[in-house]
């Protein structure tokens, strides 16, 4: 199936299914009952979310999708009367809130006990992890921030001091107070920005994740979970010392998703795509190669960020080009490559793609990082792009000198015995 078919589709297919909760949202019983408890009844949301809470709620769970989702779900629920908790959301379930604690459990023991294996071990499962946060953030967009955007609304229906506190500060004048107003209780305007604040949010903290899950380091990975933690427990704290504080810290970590955005999204593609052919084991055959060699910029090139996912493949000409889509959606543009100097460097990981600068022959630069599907496909690679070379890379270098190393010490031990048995 053509790839840019089967992107459009899976955007095409998230769009209706963001549509579809939107809707369901939006067909809310609008009946006016006469007390907050008939409301919750007929509404079936959560009781008593604010404009401000509903926004710390919000980005609290695009930090950490399953544990926030847990955590609310558990908390909506035991704050609820008993003869109301069946009208609560799905995510209020005991039988839902329960099962994400016990993964978060599975997770913490993964962290703890993993601390101490090597990182053949726990690479793995934090790649696992890396997927399952992106699972949580597909349910918690569909499921969990079209019903909190909505709950705000009929909060601030009952309230709208809420809203129009903004009349006490001197900005009755402006047509912010009703654009706010119209926004909130507009669940066509709240809900997709609700959605979008989550997405950044979330964008910027699964960067996190990717980086924990590349990083070969425990420290490291140590001390990007406490980051995340502290985080989540800055949004918590400030919502629990007041709703405005909170909401205050929370709409400054979406604008830092917003000015991230680019950077947390390319990461994000970097670490699935890595990610996906370490657990799968993909491996490419000769007609990948023919069809087009994936892979990341491993430097800004031509103003085009590094780590933008690219093809390397042929134009009409025969001559080697990067053809990426910004975005993934946006239009095709191309970058031209010096098809001089071109060497393939073999990892021990994944290989990649260089280049010896005409100046300075004897020094490789890296240009594109291509995917570990290649691995073992160097040559064929080489052969069709018309590489100069297919040499190691320095890390592989550094592993088989270090493994020649240890042969030639044995093999000096075992003959020191021979001439020596007794």
């Amino acid at each position: 199936m053509n790839i840019s078919f089967t992107r459009r589709l899976f955007v095409l297919m998230l769009i209706a299914l963001v549509g579809l909760s939107t809707l369901q949202a939006a067909e809310v019983p609008s009946a006016t009952p006469s007390s907050a408890a008939e409301k919750l009844k007929e509404s079936m949301l959560p009781p008593g979310v604010s404009l401000s809470q509903g926004i710390s709620e919000i980005t609290g769970v695009a930090i950490s999708p399953l544990l926030g989702m847990s955590v609310m779900g558990g908390w909506t629920y035991y704050k609820t009367e008993s003869h109301l908790r069946h009208r609560l959301p799905w995510y209020c379930h005991p039988g839902v809130w329960g099962t994400g604690l016990g993964l978060i459990l599975i997770c913490f023991l993964k962290d703890f006990l993993g601390a101490a294996a090597p990182a053949l071990v726990k690479k793995p499962l934090d790649f696992a992890e890396l997927f399952e946060n992106k699972l949580s953030a597909l349910v918690a967009t569909v499921g969990f921030v079209p019903f909190v955007a909505l709950a705000m609304a009929q909060f601030n229906k009952e309230q709208p001091q809420a809203v129009n506190h903004l009349a006490d500060s001197g900005l009755a004048v402006m047509p912010l107070d009703g654009m706010i107003d119209f926004g909130v209780h507009t669940p066509w305007i709240s809900i997709p920005v609700a959605i979008v604040a989550f997405g950044v949010v979330w964008l910027s903290s699964h960067a996190i994740n990717v980086l924990i899950a590349l990083s070969p380091f425990g420290i490291v990975d140590a001390g990007l979970k406490l980051v995340k933690l502290g985080l989540m427990s800055l949004v918590v704290g400030s919502a629990l010392i007041h709703p405005y504080a909170g909401a205050a810290v929370s709409l400054l970590l979406i604008l830092i998703g917003l000015l991230l955005a680019g950077w947390s999204f390319r990461l994000t593609l970097f670490g699935t795509l890595m990610g996906s052919d370490f657990l799968l084991n993909k491996r490419a055959t000769a007609t990948d190669v023919e069809t087009g060699v994936k892979g990341f910029l491993a430097r800004r090139t031509a103003g085009v960020p590094v780590r933008t996912l690219v093809r390397l493949k042929q134009d009409a000409a025969g001559r080697p080009v990067l053809s990426y889509h910004p975005w993934l959606l946006l239009p095709e543009r191309r970058i031209a490559v010096p098809d001089a100097g071109m060497v393939i460097c073999k990892g021990l990981l994944h290989p990649s793609l260089a280049q010896r600068p005409a100046e300075s022959p004897s020094i490789v630069r890296d240009t594109l990082i291509l995917l570990p599907r290649y691995r073992r496909q160097e040559d064929a690679i080489a052969r069709h792009f018309g590489c100069q070379e297919v040499m190691d890379g320095a890390l592989l270098r550094g592993f088989k000198a270090m493994r020649q190393w240890l042969v030639e010490m044995l093999s000096s031990g075992r003959k020191l015995v021979e001439m020596h048995p007794g």
